[in-house]
């Protein structure tokens, strides 16, 4: 389901708790801010910032690319792709 970034929800990624409740702050703060602020307030900054503090978890986690994928969620994927780049690009 998308996230209209006006309602929070919770994800589930198994059974750590921590990390659903951390990855859906981040999640619910990202589409909040690119589809609430789409008229401009969507700066240059946040896609690094939010791809940095994903690729954290994604590093720690590879197995969640393909839970991300499944949310099938335009700006979830575009995060989780720019947060894979980043993550490649600090292992070279």
């Amino acid at each position: 389901m998308v996230n209209n970034g006006w309602h929070d929800q919770k994800y589930s990624f198994g059974d750590d708790n921590e990390l659903n409740s951390r990855l859906s702050a981040l999640i619910n703060e990202f589409c909040h801010v690119f589809r609430a602020h789409a008229d401009g307030n969507w700066k240059a900054v946040y896609k690094p910032k939010y791809a940095a503090l994903l690729a954290v978890e994604l590093r720690e986690r590879p197995s969640l690319i393909r839970k991300l994928q499944a949310l099938k969620d335009p700006v979830i994927s575009n995060i989780m792709y720019a947060a894979i780049k980043l993550s490649k690009s600090e292992n070279t």
